[in-house]
């Protein structure tokens, strides 16, 4: 057979009869003597494929560059499970010598080929190189070296034919990854600016699979046109991703800032359950705190300005690395805060605390304006930090994606205050500036959270968790929360009644060809039905899990729901169903640090598609591996 000779074939499999199948979408499309509907189903359905010929030089006389291009979906189907990263313009290909032709000759040039590249973009999605990197002379001569039979390819060959495909493919297979392991989903949404002044949304869906995993999956990052993002605007594009991913009757909760076009969009013009992000309500709440007193605010500006001036002069900083040598203490710099970050205030004012000594003897021998802290103030800095010790741990605890937090909103909230009343059984009483932050802040989280005993989805999602149960503050949130799970219950056991029943009967109708010695066990078997009503077994189950032992806060409420979901079959599906809800949007923020990483100097110049593209890979084929 001849080969055939279109860029289109890199895409398609030929199944005879004039019929070809996308290697993307699986469908078949009809084609006579051109390609032409090929091209067409590519420019369509998978826009964000070029299709473009590899470029590059022949390493061997034999070779044509027909035999030189590697297979870019053949590369990408390798590539599934070994992550990809990010982008740039052209490069100019590597002519190797003759002189440099080793046993790879030997060797099966098409597969090395497609390994070579298949790592090379590892470099672009995992390490978040820049596609440039192979116009880099040092990289250049690495692979001549190494693999002198190989052609190294343009970056555009990587940038707008690789990626693109192994795009499309992950995509695909998120897709199937949520249709067979979703059965509700929680979104988390931030936005985001670059360097370059281009607003992104970013979104990203969290599920628990049948295997009691919690699962995480960006379903898009998208750029944002304009400045001014309207709720309706915002609502749109939410809308656009939740349809492309077939996901409108299966969110339960989205978690956003406090943002209140984002609030807007999510509440009035979609009408999902929205939680703003608890970290970032922290946040507010001890903000506010802070800058509420004058005397506070007063004492983290000179620790700032201290902070400052070691960070700014290296005689300084000598002088006090100096002391801490002599003191035998770890050489540690006092580290600044971030206006945006309430808790590297903490940070900031606890390494102060930790250099108070050789501090205050560094700038007492400096020849600056830089005043000692007085007794005063270090004694105000070390209870203002005991004050905001416990919400600086609530926040690193409640921002966790790698395990079920929308569980932990209640009583952490409760410990929280609990933590902030206690402060006050110490032996010392607080400096007065001291107490009104620590009144400020358990007024703020009265404030904030107050409603949450009211919440269906939070108070259902604590009572399934195996930690906390009926850990509420008082005692007729707990009935509630209880009757409504009941309630919950019987509907699972009603609707289980009305679903066509097939395991007896198909199992007695299999084994009858073979064997039918067990038929009147069969017959007996299918008239069998639970005792008492919906309700009553409902209760029933309820009970005994209320009954059972709380497990240690440090297990994992996932792997015991796993280990029991035998014995407590109806609530193992409503707690799949529930623990995926998550308490911030810390995902997405996260998210948008790994775009400011692809954004670097050498990278300023890509384009919104790629930066899409390489955000989605790198979360996706990470969260996969």
């Amino acid at each position: 057979m001849a080969p055939k000779k279109s860029v289109a074939w890199d895409h398609f499999e030929d199944k005879g009869n004039d019929k070809a199948q996308c290697k993307y979408c699986k469908i078949d499309i009809s084609y006579k003597s051109s390609v032409s509907n090929l091209t067409k189903h590519i420019y369509r359905k998978h826009g964000t494929i070029q299709l473009v010929p590899r470029q590059g030089v022949s390493a061997t006389a034999g070779m044509t560059e027909r035999q030189a291009a590697a297979s870019v979906t053949d590369a990408v189907t390798q590539l599934q499970g070994n992550p990809v990263s990010v982008s740039y313009p052209n490069a100019a290909p590597i002519i190797l010598s003759r002189n440099l032709m080793t046993s790879y000759l030997r060797q099966d040039c098409s597969k090395i080929k497609k390994d070579i590249d298949r790592h090379i973009l590892n470099l672009f999605v995992y390490d978040l190189q820049p596609f440039s990197i192979v116009e880099d002379r040092g990289f250049r001569e690495l692979i001549a070296f190494a693999f002198p039979n190989y052609i190294l390819p343009t970056r555009k060959f990587f940038s707008n034919n690789l990626l693109p495909a192994l795009y499309e493919v992950t995509k695909t297979e998120m897709k199937e990854l949520l249709s067979m392991e979703m059965v509700s989903i929680c979104l988390s949404t931030d936005m985001w600016t670059s360097r370059n002044g281009d607003w992104f949304l970013g979104v990203t869906g969290h599920f628990i699979d049948r295997n009691m995993v919690l699962r995480s999956i960006l379903l898009e990052c998208c750029a944002l046109s304009g400045t001014s993002h309207r709720a309706s605007d915002l609502a749109e594009e939410l809308s656009r991703i939740v349809q492309e991913w077939g996901l409108e009757r299966k969110i339960i909760l989205a978690v956003s800032d406090n943002g209140s076009n984002i609030k807007c969009a999510i509440e009035k013009c979609l009408g999902w359950k929205h939680f703003n992000c608890y970290a970032h309500c922290i946040n507010l709440v001890v903000t506010k705190a802070l800058e509420n007193n004058s005397t506070i605010s007063n004492i983290i500006q000179n620790a700032k300005n201290v902070v400052s001036h070691f960070k700014k002069s290296t005689v300084a900083w000598e002088k006090l690395k100096r002391y801490l040598e002599q003191a035998g203490k770890p050489i540690m710099r006092p580290l600044q805060d971030v206006p945006t970050r309430w808790n590297s205030t903490y940070y900031m004012l606890e390494r102060l605390l930790l250099l108070k000594g050789e501090l205050n003897s560094a700038i007492s021998n400096l020849n600056t304006n830089i005043p000692v802290l007085s007794a005063n103030y270090w004694s105000i800095i070390e209870k203002l930090v005991l004050v905001l010790k416990p919400s600086e741990e609530v926040t690193k605890e409640i921002s966790g994606d790698r395990y079920v937090t929308g569980s932990s909103v209640i009583p952490i909230t409760i410990a929280l205050k609990s933590a902030l009343v206690t402060i006050l059984d110490s032996s010392e009483p607080l400096p007065d500036d001291v107490e009104m932050v620590r009144q400020d802040i358990l007024n703020g989280l009265q404030t904030r959270f107050s409603s949450l005993q009211y919440s269906r989805t939070f108070t259902s999602c604590m009572f399934l968790d195996p930690r906390y149960k009926l850990y509420f503050e008082n005692e007729s949130t707990a009935e509630s929360t209880k009757k409504h799970v009941i309630g919950l219950i019987t509907s699972l056991i009603l609707e289980e009644a009305t679903e066509p029943e097939q395991n007896i009967s198909e199992s007695s109708s299999v084994s009858g060809s073979e064997n039918t010695i067990w038929a009147h066990y069969y017959k007996k078997m299918q008239n069998i039905r639970p005792s008492g009503t919906a309700f009553s077994r409902a209760v029933v189950e309820v009970q005994r899990y209320l009954d059972d032992t709380v497990i240690p806060k440090s297990h994992s409420p996932l792997e015991w729901w796993k280990a029991n979901k035998n014995s407590y079959p109806h609530l193992a599906i409503l707690a799949r169903n529930r623990l995926n809800s998550l308490a911030t949007s810390v995902p997405c923020e996260r998210l948008f640090s790994a775009a400011g990483n692809i954004l670097s100097d050498r990278r300023t110049r890509l384009g919104v598609r790629k930066i899409k593209q390489l955000l989605f890979l790198q979360q996706n084929l990470k969260n996969k591996a």
